[in-house]
């Protein structure tokens, strides 16, 4: 017996579909099991069928005279045989796999010498051989699964080869693979043999997942241990408002009696599984459940991990950072990418507010951040769920030695679910954030802290190098922008001759002096009256007090002096929420500073004036007069000065009274300054005679002035007094002269207009070299 080949060609046979391929697959397996010397007959054939009683493979024994059809009508039938008289030989078939997903026969044609009990023990022991053969082939896939999986412990790659595994084993069929993940609450349908399968379950089928998790354990049962279109209403399972049209098995995946997970196979709604397919598929899930969460297991490790790197490496950068947006801008960053799938918003109280961030400032009378004030108020992590559009919202807030300075939240309009474990995460990095805040803001206190001692030093030493006073507040309006970071400062004081509030210095040069008459209402009467402070956060157009600024923030602070208001410093910029409640309380400690300083300041500036003016006309003295001299003759080219005399004063001391005499002395000297330059100096000479100097004048322009200076003062002045004038102009073309020489051909000039009748201006003739 040579011919021990099965009498099969790839090509030559076609199977119907996959199950026809397994079982031929299986009957050239059991062959090997069959010791052909022994064997019941010396010719004959040994082949498998479908259930339906289809060929589908052969082995020939011997050379039989006789053949084999190609099918046989089984169709169902226990045990079957036939004999063929016209050929000699006998049919029997038995069914084998009845309990698997591929069931079919195993027949014999053989001589009719042989008995049909023979043939009958015969398949029933080589039946057993299938069976054995198949529950290989079975354990074999899941063992080769098994096999491939424990490769590679990542849940991905573990659920990606279960669904091909299963899905290379049924005929017309795609499988979807859904975990449950416990601590997020929520469904990971993430695998499946079809991308466009996949893309349909996870926007169609599991929009709930937490019901469809709760409807899947519910109806699994020790007598239902699958699920399916017979024995389970898929739509209302799968929380679908359609039918569902196709043929859908799930079987779980268990763990301790718990479901884990689960495998759907779904099919043409034509193709019913069978019972065999049904037992095949829940074999495959229980065998595979203990790997499946074993990758979960590890999955949740690899979370874990990945966090504690994370933290840490937060951990690091928060207070390897002393900038409080760094800080902020670290929270934020590395809270979305811990959670891509929640909004993250970073709230913070006003003292602790950024203007360079996407942070948000609690208004407490607001509706969207309750959740995230009461865990701000309360100091604890607060988790609700389904507010609104959101389906949950958890606010961690950021907590410090010292207090609470904001609130971390995060929330998702999706359905999602924190465990307890992950909320004590974020409790944990909320808290590092807020002690890594506390840091950054406590340096930056201190160094606003030596910023302002500086301030106030620099102060000091500016009063101490006799700063002018207009120079002193262009200082203290440039540092306070400085301190601040702000846009905008304006300094005002009280004017006895406005009767009002004047804008002495600001930052917006093209703002002209603004006087601000005493307000009777509105936020600059509680500033100036009410002599209360000022703090806006959001200013709104009716609480715009200084149209010449555009701003959203003011601070404003009043100078105090014996109860009274006399000015005030303001600060303002165009973003609102700028100033901290920090800032407000460190402006008006600077205030006080700024008070005594421009006090100093203006009595420094009176006390030179007095030093350097008359008494009674306030004009300048002799020796201011003598200074200023020699300053112009070091810088200009020429210069020329006006000695002027009251005509017949005498007299009028005698006529009217000394009283009258000096209030006409008053009157010419307000007369001489109201008609000059203000680069042109006044001064009193002494007794009646008072002078002018003209810096860069000649002596035609200079005898002009005088002449108008005459005629002025004659007309203005009650009772009517008139002057004589002289006039002596230097150049350095011709020589300059000194101070005294100067005065002397002045005063030359004066008594030659008084020997010529008084009332009129004469110019020195000609000018010593």
């Amino acid at each position: 017996m040579n011919n021990h080949m099965i009498n099969q060609k790839p090509e030559e046979i076609v199977f119907r579909d996959l199950y026809s391929a397994q079982l031929a697959n299986v009957f050239q397996k059991s062959l090997r099991f069959i010791s052909f010397p022994s064997f019941l007959i010396e010719r004959g054939w040994l082949f498998v069928s479908d259930q339906s009683g289809r060929v589908l493979a052969s082995k020939k024994f011997g050379s039989p005279v006789f053949g084999m059809q190609s099918s046989y009508p089984l169709q169902g039938e226990e045990e079957w045989s036939q004999v063929h008289e016209e050929t000699g030989s006998r049919t029997v078939c038995f069914p084998v796999l009845r309990n698997v997903w591929f069931p079919g026969y195993i027949g014999m044609v053989l001589p009719l010498s042989v008995e049909e009990k023979h043939a009958i023990t015969f398949l029933q022991g080589f039946s057993g051989v299938f069976r054995l053969t198949q529950e290989q082939y079975i354990t074999g896939e899941i063992a080769s699964c098994i096999q491939t999986v424990n490769q590679d412990m990542y849940l991905d790659s573990v659920m990606q080869t279960i669904v091909q595994h299963v899905a290379s084993n049924m005929t017309l069929t795609d499988c979807v693979a859904v975990v449950f993940d416990e601590e997020q609450d929520g469904m990971l349908p993430r695998w499946s043999s079809s991308d466009r399968k996949l893309l349909q379950w996870q926007s169609e089928v599991l929009h709930s997942p937490r019901k469809v998790y709760e409807n899947i354990v519910s109806n699994f049962s020790s007598e239902r241990r699958v699920l399916h279109n017979e024995n389970t209403n898929i739509r209302e399972l799968l929380g679908l408002e359609k039918d569902f049209k196709e043929r859908c098995l799930i079987s779980p995946f268990r763990y301790k009696d718990k479901i884990i997970g689960f495998l759907a196979a779904l099919r043409n709604a034509s193709h019913p599984f069978t019972s065999q397919e049904q037992n095949f598929i829940y074999r495959f899930t229980k065998d595979l459940s203990l790997v499946v969460y074993n990758s979960i297991i590890y999955m949740r490790a690899q979370r874990d991990e990945q966090k504690q790197a994370m933290l840490f490496e937060i951990t690091k950068k928060f207070h390897s950072s002393i900038n409080v947006d760094d800080v902020l801008g670290a929270v934020i960053e590395n809270t979305k990418k811990l959670y891509p799938e929640m909004e993250v918003d970073l709230w913070l109280s006003h003292d602790s507010f950024s203007t360079t961030l996407p942070v948000k400032q609690f208004s407490f009378s607001s509706d969207g951040n309750n959740v995230s004030a009461q865990a701000f108020m309360e100091a604890r992590t607060v988790m609700v769920r389904s507010e609104g559009t959101r389906s949950l919202t958890l606010a961690a807030p950021l907590r410090g030695k010292q207090g609470v300075y904001g609130v971390l939240e995060l929330y998702s309009d999706k359905p999602i679910s924190l465990p307890s474990r992950e909320v004590e995460y974020i409790t944990m990095l909320a808290d590092t954030a807020g002690n890594a805040f506390e840091n950054a803001q406590l340096y930056e206190q201190s160094r606003r802290l030596i910023k302002e001692l500086l301030l106030i030093d620099e102060m000091t030493r500016q009063l101490n190098k006799n700063i002018k006073l207009h120079d002193l507040l262009a200082f203290i309006t440039r540092k306070l922008t400085e301190t601040f970071r702000t846009e905008h400062c304006c300094i005002f004081s009280w004017s006895d001759d406005e009767n009002a509030f004047v804008m002495r210095a600001s930052t917006q040069k093209e703002t002209k002096e603004f006087v601000l008459p005493i307000p009777k209402t509105g936020k600059l009467h509680d500033l100036f009256v009410k002599k209360e402070s000022l703090l806006l956060a959001d200013a709104t157009e009716t609480e715009v007090v200084l149209p010449s600024f555009s701003y959203k923030s003011l601070m404003a602070v009043p100078f105090m002096e014996k109860e009274e208001v006399t000015g005030a410093i303001m600060l303002m910029d165009s973003k609102p929420n700028r100033y901290t409640f920090d800032d407000f309380k460190r402006l008006e400690m600077l205030t006080r500073h700024v008070k005594v300083a421009i006090t100093n300041a203006s009595l420094h500036a009176e006390v030179e004036r007095m030093v350097v003016t008359d008494n009674l006309t306030g004009l300048y003295n002799r020796k201011y007069l003598y200074d200023s001299i020699r300053f112009s003759q070091s810088r200009d080219v020429c210069g020329s000065l006006i000695l002027i005399d009251v005509d017949h004063f005498k007299n009028i001391n005698d006529t009217y009274g000394h009283q009258i005499g000096d209030e006409i002395l008053v009157q010419v000297a307000d007369q001489l300054t109201a008609s000059i330059r203000t680069s042109d100096i006044a001064a009193r000479w002494g007794g009646e005679e008072m002078a002018v100097y003209l810096p860069k004048v000649q002596k035609e322009i200079a005898h002009q002035v005088a002449e108008r200076l005459r005629l002025n003062i004659m007309r203005i002045t009650r009772p009517t007094v008139t002057i004589s004038g002289g006039v002596a102009t230097w150049t350095k073309e011709n020589g300059i002269l000194d101070v005294q020489q100067l005065f002397q051909r002045a005063d030359e000039a004066l008594y030659q207009a008084k020997r010529a009748g008084r009332n009129q201006v004469c110019v020195a003739e000609a000018e010593l070299a």
